[in-house]
């Protein structure tokens, strides 16, 4: 009895079976918007780095990023310090290192993705040098960071921050020239800054 034979030979038809499979696959994978495939799979939770998710509400997996004034270095903000009102983030260049903090209390929005605040940048000395600061979140890099930033003084106290047609106005207390640093500061000084639509800053004459 003559073998009945196959129109087409099996060792062809298996690797057509198997390419129809990935072609149904992918258009299947295709028809699904992504909060369908993460209902489908709930347990594959997207990372996203917690302190911009906190303060900016964006889910993004990078961290909110900065060049420290005047160094090499960069500072990645990674802790949240509710009851001083400031994010913070270490930074070492190798020659010096310290700590940026940046008050959540005086962040103001700017416009989409662009805010303003202000900065201090500690190191090993007993400055504590204080910043005004833009930052924007750069959507091409997701990743929050520093535009811009202005020297408002060593070791001063914020007392306000007002931001009203592409001006700030920062309201501090700097030492007078025959107090101690270590002194509480009780000079009352207001600052005016200028926020161009790229984020630059413009100070003006005290």
């Amino acid at each position: 009895m003559k073998k009945r034979l196959l129109p087409i030979p099996l060792i062809l038809l298996v690797p057509i079976v198997l390419l129809v499979i990935v072609v149904v696959a992918g258009l299947y994978r295709f028809s699904m918007d992504d909060e369908e495939i993460l209902a489908k799979f709930p347990n594959q939770h997207q990372q996203y780095d917690v302190v911009v998710k906190q303060i900016f509400d964006i889910q993004t997996p990078n961290p909110w990023t900065i060049e420290v004034p005047e160094s090499a270095a960069f500072a990645y903000i990674d802790q949240v310090d509710p009851a001083r009102q400031v994010v913070l983030g270490a930074y070492d260049s190798g020659v010096e290192r310290g700590q940026v903090s940046v008050s959540t209390q005086w962040l103001t929005f700017v416009d989409t993705n662009q805010y303003v605040s202000v900065m201090t940048v500690s190191n090993q000395g007993s400055g504590v040098f204080t910043y005004l600061a833009t930052f924007n979140y750069d959507v091409q890099r997701k990743r929050m960071v520093l535009v811009d930033s202005v020297l408002i003084g060593d070791r001063v106290v914020v007392d306000d921050l007002s931001y009203d047609a592409a001006q700030v106005t920062l309201s501090y207390r700097s030492h007078g020239d025959n107090q101690a640093m270590a002194d509480e500061p009780n000079q009352h000084k207001t600052q005016l800054v200028t926020v161009n639509p790229d984020l630059t800053l413009l100070l003006h004459n005290k």
